[in-house]
């Protein structure tokens, strides 16, 4: 390794892990990473940061009700384990169950009881009244009061894209472009997303992810991925 060859790549890093390379500068990046310990060690510092990107849109309060409805199935479970003894302590396979009318999303017995189909086609309301609405195979945004989640399994971008959320107000000509947002992401090592959709969602008709260059775009330049009518 020269000097000369370190300082090119000394900036790479970043885009390496986010996949915003091209395929041959890739192919030379990693050649580099080879001979580089320093570089070596940018990657794998800056790994956890890129796989946590799904995470890094602004934070939103949660409804005060949440923590009392929380600690309250808390309460609930524990006093279950208590009437059913210690064979509660028994370690057994979970089980998980599949719902196809929702995308395949995999609930916990307890979330399957409290499910109950809403009255809009697409989406679920539960007994705490917040809803999930699909947004594709493997994606589907949580809404809780104000609040807008979007949870997807996901593949990458394409090389040198990351995906942008969009939203269109309620309201907006159906002809309408929809809105940019601050959120860009590409999912974990695994393909999980999570991330939370800025403003109210009393104010959004409609939620929709494409792949765009780094830095995002003013308009959608790439696919659609996926799609979700909150309205």
């Amino acid at each position: 390794m020269t000097m000369t060859d370190h300082d090119r790549w000394a900036d790479a890093a970043g885009a390496y892990v986010l996949g915003a390379m091209a395929p041959r500068e890739r192919d030379e990046f990693e050649q580099h990473l080879a001979t580089c310990p320093a570089c070596r060690e940018d990657v794998e510092e800056l790994r956890p940061a890129a796989e946590a990107l799904p995470m890094a849109s602004p934070p939103m309060l949660p409804p005060p009700a949440l923590k009392d409805r929380v600690m309250a199935e808390v309460e609930r479970e524990a006093a279950l384990l208590a009437q059913a003894g210690p064979a509660a302590d028994v370690v057994r396979p979970r089980r998980r169950f599949r719902l196809p009318a929702l995308g395949g999303w995999r609930l916990a017995p307890v979330a399957a009881a409290l499910l109950i189909v809403g009255a809009f086609a697409g989406a679920v309301l539960t007994a705490d009244g917040s809803r999930t609405v699909s947004a594709g195979p493997n994606a589907k945004v949580e809404i809780d009061g104000d609040n807008a989640t979007l949870v997807a399994q996901m593949d990458p971008p394409p090389e040198g894209r990351v995906y942008e959320v969009w939203v269109k107000p309620k309201g907006a000509a159906a002809d309408a472009p929809p809105e940019p947002t601050n959120v860009l992401f590409v999912p974990r090592s695994d393909g999980a997303v999570e991330a939370a959709i800025p403003g109210s969602a009393d104010d959004i008709a409609q939620i929709l992810v494409s792949d765009e260059p780094p830095g995002g775009s003013d308009t959608p330049t790439g696919e659609v991925v996926m799609q979700a009518n909150l309205s």
